[in-house]
């Protein structure tokens, strides 16, 4: 396996950062209605889905994961509302962004009407999805985004099975968290 370059190490970085941070670590309830959208994919493995809520009176901040395996071929799944979804998504991701090189892509562009914010290395089928899934600019405790990281998939197949996710029901559960 290729290592990762600079712009890849960032976004498994914030990831990183999301999930092991121990304020991120707390025990509380508010995560398990969100647990069944992480759900099983054909022809995938995959541990049962975790989460934790570390909201406080102010902040929200829940996350649930999950990591699939098939062969050589790795997809994370990382939903975060409140909080960390506002540190994830970045306002420069915007629809129409594109700048190719010959390495890689990064892009912003609509699908299935939510803004979708991909970075893909062409040479190692890698790299980051993210999806806004409720744009917490207004209300930042009910934002809400897919931070999703790949290896050995296509983009196309990435972007694919991304939205086996149901967006639209997360957007619905997300502001109903306790």
């Amino acid at each position: 396996m290729r290592p990762m370059r600079k712009t890849g190490l960032l976004f498994t970085a914030l990831l990183a950062l999301a999930l092991v941070c121990p304020a991120f670590q707390a025990d509380a309830a508010g995560y398990e209605a969100l647990l069944p959208l992480l759900v099983d994919l054909p022809g995938w493995e995959a541990e049962p889905a975790d989460g934790a809520d570390a909201s406080a009176e102010g902040m929200r901040a829940v996350t649930v994961y999950r990591t699939y395996e098939s062969g050589d071929r790795r997809f994370e799944v990382n939903l975060l509302v409140g909080l960390q979804a506002g540190m994830t998504w970045m306002p420069d991701y915007k629809d129409g962004y594109r700048m190719e090189t010959p390495g890689g892509l990064p892009e912003g562009k609509k699908i299935a009407g939510f803004l979708v914010f991909y970075m893909f290395e062409r040479e190692s089928n890698s790299w980051g999805i993210v999806v806004q899934v409720q744009d917490g600019a207004a209300t930042p405790d009910t934002a809400a985004v897919f931070a999703i990281s790949f290896e050995g998939l296509p983009l196309e197949e990435a972007l694919k099975t991304a939205q086996r996710f149901s967006w639209p029901k997360v957007k619905e559960l997300g502001g109903k968290l306790k």
